[in-house]
């Protein structure tokens, strides 16, 4: 969670550590410590302020387990300068105390560590007793200490080893707690958004997926309420094989019963821990009444969940929903509307709203029908259509659905409708790929039904805003066929979401993907499947700079690709081992891939040889050969018409004139990669040229614009995840205490 950051104590001076470490006197100016490892001393000294820190320690942290025999010696200087910085702010002091050094701040909450851990105290001793305004009001206040990552620009990865983790999962209890106490005070609608990042980033944490359908349904947004209900259960499932604790059994069971949540004075601070009360008998009472009244019929399977329990809607509910089937108009020839086969087969689906030519292709009916179909249960209020052309069965419906009984067709075999359109998705998923990474391989997609064509695209604009849109249907596709046992269907789709994850950097979604592709092919021992999700997942490792996990994955696929005299694969999987190895150990790869590249023609993987020898020369001091190859794989990837393939060479050629020393001609070429990455809306590759054209402006001097872009680049980072925003807050830190001291 970002945050606006503030002077620990208002006025007064302070350290701070929850984001870029800092220094401020009593008149709340920074103090700079712009030497790495004077911070490195300081943050060491603060962590355990007011306690002694051995030398041997702090020598064993800066030096990381080797230090050199000079250390003492080097430590004591170190020592010296932070005593003469802090010494006019009266921040602090430092004393020598055996065996090693002491920071003795001015006041102990001067320190936003300890005032943050103070302040947490406090909220959670007000929620233990339900006093939640004050507990909204201090964790508020804990929160706004947080700045960004801790020890972010203190270059000691020992002592960042051992407290981020920590750290990490303090601001995430205290994030759980703030929105908590703001549920329980009535700002419902204002937790919202919030919770759904925190179930986004936490996923199998049940409680803040039991605020946030406790916010929904308070708002009365009932049907996004059940929808939550189901994410967190499908979640829970998939990755822990089990159901919903009690607390979230409890609250579903209350909107079933259509029923007023308990009020906040009412709940358990128990419950905030996770461990929840049982069931209220009223619940118990309410859902035999409903089953008395209205005997539930078999509920039919559904692809993408296990069975569910075959709870009804409450009997008012339910007599509403069965009085408007009933008024749905039946058809009299094929040629007519039948929308209460498609309230059935609709309700097989749990995902999110789907586009009109999806819906066709899950009802293999023409699209003039379909719409029709669709406007009907629209009018009775049976179907949601939150834009144009999208349509969703609200969740009481949907629970409605499977319990009605079919005509005994086999067009509505139990999975058939979301066969068909699991299937829909992976053909146009292909084409939307072929649009957006041009020339990878993709696994042969099902065949296309004449009645229900993919979507098709013009432009790489049009794939990528699909592939965006369609983001949450296409993860909930994938694991849907994989629960149904359509393993081909699985492991194709995981497949070719390849190249769209490579360029939309959603790394937490490409792996999970994989993972479930990787483990469906290996169900059907179909190694070609099994050697693309491999390599799929060894390339979101390597992105995630994790190199032992992908280079294992590589090896894994490339030996899989040698074994079946799959060439492509053999070549590809070279170039990524390549890409993990040092310079030195790289070249017979990039060798044997660009023969068989030669041997297969395929001029694509000759170009991204190319890119993959410019980087290994450049790592090996030769510039002139590495800008070669980088204009070589450029002039290719042109020629292909790959967008995406030209942007790469081209951040290959900026880092090699940066490199050489030519600031203009690497600033020259980072405006070009800029203007062609916004054209086709590829944000890593636009913030990784935002970087660099930082690094020429700051080697030209001009420290305003260097900033300017990579403040720039390091919101797009942030925004998706990336590992380099880490080091480019280490760079802007160190450009901010060399402009103060300048100053």
């Amino acid at each position: 969670m970002k945050t606006t950051g503030r002077t620990p104590v208002a006025g007064g001076p302070g350290f701070a550590l929850l984001g870029p470490l800092e220094v401020r006197d009593e008149l709340g100016r920074l103090v700079p410590v712009s030497a790495p490892k004077q911070r490195g001393v300081l943050a060491a000294l603060l962590v355990d302020a007011g306690t002694v820190v051995s030398a041997d320690r702090l020598a064993d942290l800066l030096w990381d387990g080797s230090p050199p025999p000079s250390a003492r010696k080097t430590l004591e200087n170190y020592v010296s300068r932070l005593r003469r910085l802090l010494e006019p702010s009266s921040a602090g002091r430092i004393v020598t105390r055996s065996p090693g050094y002491l920071l003795e701040p001015r006041d102990t909450a001067d320190i936003d560590l300890v005032a943050q851990a103070a302040l947490t105290a406090r909220a959670q001793d007000a929620a233990a007793r339900s006093d939640w305004v004050h507990a909204a009001a201090d964790a508020r206040d804990a929160l706004a200490l947080w700045r960004g990552d801790p020890f972010c620009d203190v270059p000691v990865e020992r002592l960042r080893r051992e407290q981020a983790p920590h750290l990490a999962e303090a601001q995430l209890r205290l994030r759980e707690l703030a929105l908590t106490a703001q549920v329980m005070t009535g700002d419902h609608h204002g937790a919202v958004t919030g919770l759904r990042r925190l179930v986004e980033e936490t996923r199998i944490r049940e409680h803040p997926w039991e605020m946030l359908i406790l916010a929904l349904y308070r708002c009365g947004r009932k049907a996004e309420a059940f929808d939550a209900y189901r994410a967190v259960g499908r979640v829970l499932r998939d990755e822990l094989g089990v159901g919903p604790g009690r607390g979230l059994q409890r609250l579903h069971r209350i909107m079933l019963a259509d029923d007023q949540p308990a009020p906040p004075s009412a709940l358990d601070p128990a419950d905030l821990e996770g461990a929840h009360r049982t069931a209220a008998p009223v619940a118990a009472v309410v859902r035999r009444r409903v089953l008395d009244e209205h005997p539930a019929r078999p509920v039919r399977a559904t692809v993408g969940t296990p069975q569910e329990a075959p709870f009804r809607p409450p009997a008012v509910v339910h007599q509403s929903l069965a009085l408007r089937y009933r008024n749905l108009p039946a058809p009299r020839a094929a040629t007519d509307p039948d929308p209460s086969r498609a309230l059935r087969l609709l309700s097989e689906w749990n995902g999110a709203d789907l586009p009109l030519s999806a819906i066709c292709a899950m009802l293999r009916r023409p699209r003039g029908l379909v719409r029709r179909d669709l406007g009907a249960l629209v009018d009775q209020q049976l179907a949601e259509s939150p834009t144009p052309d999208r349509y969703r069965l609200p969740t009481t419906v949907r629970v409605f659905g499977r319990t009605l009984a079919g005509d005994g067709n086999d067009d509505i075999a139990p999975g058939l409708a979301l066969r068909r359109l699991v299937g829909w998705y992976l053909r146009t998923a292909v084409g939307a790929a072929n649009l957006i990474h041009p020339h990878g391989r993709r696994p042969a997609a099902y065949p296309a039904s004449d009645e229900c064509p993919p979507d098709i695209f013009g432009s790489y604009r049009q794939a990528s805003v699909w592939l965006t849109t369609e983001h949450p249907n296409l993860m909930t596709a994938v694991r849907a066929a994989a629960s149904a046992g359509e393993h081909a269907l699985a492991w194709r789709l995981a497949a070719a979401l390849t190249g769209y994850f490579h360029v939309s950097k959603r790394w937490a979604d490409w792996i999970t993907c994989a993972q479930i592709g990787l483990a469906s092919a290996r169900h059907l021992n179909d190694r070609l499947g099994e050697s693309t999700l491999l390599m799929s997942a060894g390339l979101a490792y390597e992105d995630l700079r994790m190199s032992g996990r992908s280079l294992d994955m590589f090896e894994q696929a490339l030996a899989m690709g040698q074994v079946t005299a799959d060439q492509w694969s053999e070549a590809v999987n070279l170039l990524c081992i390549a890409h993990v190895h040092g310079a030195d150990r790289t070249m017979v790869h990039h060798q044997g891939a660009l023969r068989i590249f030669g041997e297969v023609g395929n001029l694509w993987g000759f170009a991204l040889t190319q890119l993959e020898l410019g980087r290994a020369h450049r790592r090996l001091g030769d510039l002139d050969q590495a800008i070669t190859c980088h204009r070589s794989g450029a002039d290719i990837l042109a020629e292909l018409g790959d967008d995406w393939g030209l942007g790469l060479a081209q951040l290959g050629l900026a880092e090699d004139h940066l490199a050489r020393g030519d600031h203009a001609q690497a600033a020259a070429v980072c405006r070009q990669t800029l203007a062609l990455s916004r054209e086709i809306r590829d944000r890593h590759t636009t913030a990784r040229a935002l970087a660099f054209l930082g690094e020429s402006y700051l080697r030209a001097a001009d420290q305003t614009a260097a900033r300017r872009s990579w403040a720039e680049a390091l919101r797009i980072f942030e925004d998706l995840a990336d590992p380099r925003a880490t080091q480019l807050r280490v760079s802007i830190a160190t450009l901010d205490a060399v402009t103060a001291l300048a100053s």
